[in-house]
């Protein structure tokens, strides 16, 4: 990857990372939990959310040295107090998920935004087309079912998993899904499968603007 769709690509990620924490924090303060606003996270200013090994070092490498075969990347997680909800699992729930439905709405938004710029900047398609991938990969890794991943987090109240269990899955999470990337060759395929059907959406709506 040369520098230019690098940095690009890095751009997009680091902003797309640090809406998805403030979407966590803002909801959670909307179901009446403080701890996010007193902490500094109902922000999108970059900085409150950014963690330095997930956000910048773990990004520029698999970029830069890894050329992008292997990616991951992660923002500094929004504490949320669950005691402060009427509902606490209920509450946590959907902190969780918003998240993730944070990246999904991204998709849609970069969608409609570059389908009004193109028409004045000729780089818009391509900057809407990798927000809307990078958002759809986003959302694909966040909502798989491990812990402590959002979608593992869901799945510990479907289950009832007790929060010792998903703190002891957590410390092994990273080797789980390196390992299944590399050692089970149909799971990055279905991840590519489901990318590509999380993006579908905004494409389609893409490609039904810029025909008006």
């Amino acid at each position: 990857m040369d520098l230019r769709d690098g940095l690009l690509f890095f751009l997009i990620l680091v902003s797309s990372l640090c809406i998805h924490e403030w979407a966590h924090a803002w909801v959670a303060d909307k179901l009446g939990d403080p701890t996010p606003h007193n902490e500094g996270r109902l922000t999108l200013n970059p900085v409150p959310h950014i963690d330095l090994i997930g956000t910048i070092v773990f990004p520029l490498f698999c970029i830069f040295v890894l050329d992008g075969r292997f990616f991951i990347g992660w923002a500094r997680p929004v504490t949320v107090n669950a005691n402060y909800f009427k509902h606490p699992g209920r509450g946590d729930a959907i902190v969780t998920a918003a998240g993730p439905l944070a990246n999904f709405a991204l998709t849609l938004l970069s969608a409609l935004v570059g389908a009004i710029a193109i028409r004045y900047l000729s780089v818009a398609e391509e900057l809407a087309d990798r927000a809307i991938g990078i958002n759809a990969w986003l959302f694909v890794f966040n909502m798989l079912p491990l812990p402590p991943l959002d979608g593992g987090r869901l799945l510990r109240y479907l289950v009832n998993m007790s929060w010792e269990t998903f703190a002891r899955i957590s410390q092994w999470s990273m080797f789980i899904l390196i390992g299944a990337l590399y050692l089970i060759p149909k799971f990055s395929a279905l991840l590519g499968i489901l990318i590509r059907i999380t993006a579908k959406p905004a494409a389609l709506l893409f490609n039904l603007l810029v025909r008006i």
